[in-house]
């Protein structure tokens, strides 16, 4: 079993992390015929939804997910379903959902996975749902480096649910939003008809860095918001559980770009916080310039970009009780909750986007609520390489929670 485990993952590293760096300017035909988010009324939110329950499907078309040419071993649909954004309004998120051809020939019914991108963008056109259609011409997308993880994921035989939980604006760093968006997309995979996905389904939430943090925000508010669902386990990588300590770290880094996103998600998300008075003219500048940038652009346009350069005074931004409320709100380890299901949390020790402290006290908060907890702390490595040398474990972890066996505990 942990050789071909171990074959699986090298397919997955191959399909989609490594070949996912030097895409840019590659398109296919079938991607060329793919509109943007932007252009394609599917993402149009319906007027008038408030009344309609949390989860409903709203609109479904079936695709082909070929993220790297190579179509997913999958049948495979779009849905758009009903849920609540980040400012408390009713709105129409998109997912992707994946049923493996293979047959399901484990104990129990085929399990549901949810597995979060970490979209970490401020365009539309960054979604999972628009690169897992749009393949290469999508574009160099989280989506794109990470679907060698769905691969997997599909490889074992589990149902994949894929959300676009930044929602239709793109609200970076919309924790609330998030966790609604996280958990009426499996509400509404388990109702989709044609996904034929059993009631009785074990549920796993997957994600890695900001993936992580929506995977977080998720199931500390499903004991509240989706107590119906089951949730068998999770499993949370290089979390970024203090938003502000994440900023504080990609500030004068190679991709000191991700501040520029972080700052637009601040804005966009939290407008009561009014982040533009706190920046100088440059970091408006900056902030105008990435309103629809994903996280490669912003990198390759703010190369080791620091917070000095952008604010207005001195501590404008690292120094300010009022930044600090909003980024806390954006943060797991601030924010209400503990999930009843079991948790994996690997993390590199030498995390250098994703400090390890952070997930550490989170583990510990989780422990405090009475959460199973196995924290798995890798010497080696850091916060790109943990993607890859954490997936045994994750894959292993998934499978024993969905097969019902007693979970491991750290705390």
């Amino acid at each position: 079993m942990r050789e071909t485990r171990v074959g699986a993952l090298l397919v997955a590293i191959a399909m989609g992390v490594v070949g996912g760096i030097a895409l840019t300017a590659l398109k296919s035909g079938h991607a060329a015929a793919v509109p943007l988010p932007a252009s394609d009324s599917f993402y149009t939110v319906p007027a008038d939804i408030s009344a309609v329950p949390n989860g409903t499907v709203l609109a479904s078309r079936p695709i082909e997910a070929a993220p790297m040419t190579l179509p997913l071993p999958a049948d495979a649909w779009q849905i758009q379903y009903k849920t609540i954004d980040n400012h408390a309004r009713p709105s129409g998120y998109v997912a992707t959902v994946l049923v493996p051809h293979q047959q399901w020939s484990g104990p129990g019914p085929r399990p549901l996975l949810s597995y979060q991108v970490a979209e970490d963008s401020a365009g539309s056109q960054c979604a999972p749902s628009y690169t897992l259609r749009g393949g290469l011409g999508a574009g160099p997308t989280m989506a794109l480096n990470e679907s060698g993880f769905i691969r997997l994921a599909l490889q074992q035989g589990w149902s994949v649910v894929v959300p676009d939980y930044q929602g239709p604006n793109s609200d970076f760093s919309g924790a609330d939003g998030y966790a609604s968006g996280v958990l009426d997309g499996v509400r509404a995979a388990k109702s989709f008809a044609p996904a034929d996905i059993d009631p009785a389904a074990p549920i796993g939430l997957w994600g890695y860095s900001g993936g992580a943090l929506a995977t977080a925000a998720a199931v500390q508010a499903q004991p509240t918001y989706a107590p119906e669902l089951r949730v068998s386990g999770v499993a949370l990588g290089g979390v970024v559980a203090d938003h502000e300590a994440t900023l504080r770290s990609f500030s004068g880094s190679v991709a000191g770009g991700a501040l520029a996103i972080g700052l637009v998600g601040l804005l966009r998300s939290y407008p009561e916080a009014d982040v533009l008075r706190y920046l100088n003219e440059f970091g408006r500048q900056v902030v105008a310039q990435s309103q629809t940038y994903c996280l490669h652009d912003a990198m390759l346009a703010y190369p080791f970009l620091k917070t000095a350069d952008v604010e207005a005074w001195p501590g404008s931004l690292t120094n300010n009780p009022e930044i600090s409320k909003v980024a806390r709100r954006a943060s797991p380890l601030f924010r209400a909750g503990v999930p009843t299901a079991p948790v994996l949390l690997h993390h590199a020790i030498n995390d250098e986007f994703a400090p390890i402290g952070a997930a550490r006290a989170l583990a510990e908060k989780y422990c405090a609520g009475g959460a199973a907890v196995a924290l798995v702390q890798n010497p080696i490595g850091e916060h790109g390489t943990e993607t890859m040398t954490g997936l045994p474990v994750v894959i292993a972890y998934l499978a024993d929670r969905f097969a019902g066996k007693s979970a491991p505990s750290t705390c």
